[in-house]
């Protein structure tokens, strides 16, 4: 006998849980809110490169996989600084390090060192950081 409600008999703000299969045949939980009358999907982790390079923004996910200088590092918050991205990537100190983001289409953006990065962004492809000279900076 099935003892699942129907998701019609759930509250608005009772997540459902749910497992799916990623393309790699790996398992992926994937969380379902319903608010407001809508259903907003969270997946556990996203690859943020891949949605990239497929000019798709990234799904709300609990963890965020990015590159920084060809090495995947997560992170589990969607927004992060330029200064925890230098760090994640090992450019201490981050005096000496100039952080871009690299978007779909191939154009760069510098980030700031106490700016703000939003990992949901549409288009990011991959992060990369540049040695200052020593003139720089």
């Amino acid at each position: 006998m099935d003892t699942h409600n129907h998701p019609r008999d759930r509250k608005d703000d009772d997540p459902e849980i749910v497992i799916i299969n990623n393309r790699t045949g790996a398992d992926v939980d994937v969380e379902i809110k319903h608010e407001k009358g809508h259903d907003i999907v969270i997946v556990d982790i996203v690859d943020v490169e891949e949605c990239g390079r497929a000019n798709q923004p990234p799904p709300h996910a609990h963890r965020y996989k990015v590159k920084i200088d060809h090495i995947y590092h997560v992170f589990d918050r969607r927004f992060v600084t330029g200064r925890e991205i230098l760090v994640a990537g090992g450019k201490t100190p981050i005096e000496k390090y100039e952080l871009e983001k690299r978007l779909h289409g191939g154009h760069y953006v510098s980030i700031g060192v106490d700016e703000k990065v939003d990992l949901g962004e549409c288009g990011i492809e991959v992060f990369e950081t540049f040695p200052l000279d020593e003139t720089e900076g």
